[in-house]
Order: structure tokens, then sequence, then C-alpha cells
């Protein structure tokens, strides 16, 4: 495998993480109005999990400054996001 098929599976796999990330944080909204508490509670879950891997995915990945700083961005505000959605049990 060469370095630019790594790059390229790396890239493609953080999109598919953003991409997946925007779906549940929909997803816990749709459940909220629905009071679905057990469809919150598995999203939210799925949510901090993908979050957790873009963070290990990105600060190990061969991108650059400006990739890198579009990631933290969208880490930084969807993180935020799971704690105004993150209510105590």
């Amino acid at each position: 495998m060469n370095w630019l098929s790594v790059h390229s599976d790396i890239r493609e796999e953080i999109k598919n993480l953003e991409d997946n990330i925007l779906r549940l944080e929909d997803n816990i909204a749709e459940f909220l109005s629905m009071k679905y508490d057990e469809g919150v509670k598995k999203s939210l879950h799925s949510l901090e999990s993908d979050l957790k891997y873009l963070s290990i995915l990105a600060n190990g990945a061969p991108i650059d400054k400006n990739e890198d700083r579009k990631i933290m961005d969208f880490l930084r505000t969807h993180y935020a996001r799971l704690q105004k959605l993150s209510v105590p049990a």
C-alpha cells in the first residue's frame, strides 16, 4: 500500500465519521422529540464513540494544518453539542 492510498483512505474515514456524527445528531433530535429514550441513549453512546475515534484518527493522520484545523473545529463544535445533549440520568 502506498502513501497516497493510505492518505486517501484516512481522508475517506474522516469524512465518513463526520457524516455519521451529523446523522447521529439529527437522530438524537428526532428521538428527543418522540421521547424515545432508548434511541437517545444508544445514539449518544455512538456519537461519543465516533467523536473519540475521529479525534484519535485525526491526531495520528498525515494531514496538513488546514485539514487539521477544520477537523479540530468540527470536533470542538460537536463535543459542545454532545455536552448540551447529554443530560444527567
